[in-house]
């Protein structure tokens, strides 16, 4: 069989067990940018930690058995980890998908060996749309032209460059991220929903004093409407259905898709905890702990965090899918039929459909 029938196979066993999962691995707490709206940022870690990879291949082993198959490098800055490109090609080697997000600082220099490794898709983290604006809050002067000469070659190497744009007072008209992106060479973006508050676990991705992330739910609610607006104009990876639910949100209103953070999608930190998802107060265990500890399924919409609330929507027809199986073996035929007849498999099976370019380049299927 060869190696892609084999990933296909793979997914399709993973059915039962509600789909395929994902894990958000911060490698470092370090960052070389200086963003206003961020606690990562240079300076503000007194204590530096790198996550030890000589230990990462069994944990990645013990991630795979629980059915994890997609992971996400981050930190801080990822690539000033040293050993990166070896913990993305351990990654590959055990069949599972790696991305990664960065500032852009270190891609020309590192790009060649993040893709010999195995990397297919990169998310560069950018601010604005223009060159000033970004760079002035990055603390980064020139980081626009390292990101332009990384994205040139990356359609040479078979990757797929994806902005990462954070949705802070910087981005005063959405529709004119577009050319800018555009010229930046990126295929697509995602929005990265703001971060107003301290939040529980050891992740220093968000500020409680920054003017830039000072959003009332009103302006909150026209920064959603203007990335609804960009779509007409660049591809936005972040789902119509979870951004309807971030405006439902916002304004108290029941929300139609749940969170499955601590079920099908976990934070592993630079310290090897997990976490259910960034806004946690208390880890789920270490991850040497992981294979025994119950996952959790609590039907949460108590934040706005993009990674965990936009994976749900279009995870959420593989979990139905799971959930029809195991009625199914319970002799609920009943159940079953409505696990399937629920219509937000159908909203969750148009997400996918939308981001459907980018999710076959993900699972190495195109």
């Amino acid at each position: 069989m060869s190696k892609k029938l084999a990933q296909v196979w793979d997914v399709l066993r993973m059915v039962g067990r509600g789909g395929p999962g994902l894990c958000n691995i911060a490698v470092t707490n370090s960052c070389n940018a200086s963003c206003d709206f961020c606690n990562f940022a240079r300076g503000r870690v007194p204590d530096l930690r790198w996550m030890d990879a000589d230990r990462f291949a069994s944990a990645l082993e013990i991630l795979r058995d629980r059915g994890i198959r997609y992971v996400s490098f981050f930190g801080g800055e990822p690539l000033l980890h040293p050993r990166l490109e070896e913990m993305i090609a351990t990654a590959v080697t055990m069949d599972m998908v790696p991305a990664i997000i960065t500032n852009g600082w270190l891609l020309p220099k590192r790009l060649k060996r993040l893709a010999d490794a195995g990397l297919k898709t990169v998310y560069v983290s950018l601010d604005a749309a223009s060159v000033a604006a970004h760079e002035n809050n990055r603390g980064l002067s020139g980081v626009v032209s390292r990101i332009r000469s990384a994205t040139a070659q990356m359609p040479g190497l078979g990757m797929t460059p994806i902005a990462q744009v954070a949705m802070s007072k910087l981005v005063e008209d959405y529709a004119a991220l577009a050319p800018f992106l555009r010229d930046l060479g990126f295929v697509a973006v995602a929005f990265s929903y703001p971060q107003q508050a301290r939040l529980g676990s050891s992740s220093l991705a968000w500020s409680d004093h920054s003017q830039l992330m000072k959003f009332s739910n009103s302006e909150l609610l026209d920064a959603f409407a203007g990335v609804d607006e960009l779509r007409k104009a660049f591809p936005v990876n972040n789902p119509r259905a979870s951004v309807a639910d971030m405006k439902r949100h916002l304004r108290g209103e029941p929300e139609k898709f749940v969170c499955y953070g601590g079920y099908k999608s976990f934070y592993m930190d630079w310290n090897y905890d997990m976490w259910r998802c960034d806004a946690w107060n208390k880890p789920l265990c270490s991850v040497w702990e992981f294979a025994e500890t119950p996952l959790v399924r609590d039907g949460c919409t108590a934040c706005i965090a993009d990674c965990y609330r936009d994976s749900s929507v279009m995870l959420h027809f593989a979990v139905s899918l799971g959930d029809a199986v195991d009625r199914l073996g319970e002799g609920r035929i009943i159940a079953a039929i409505r696990a399937l007849a629920d219509r937000r498999n159908l909203t969750s099976l148009a997400a996918v459909a939308d981001n459907f370019k980018v999710l076959d380049r993900l699972a190495g299927l195109g």
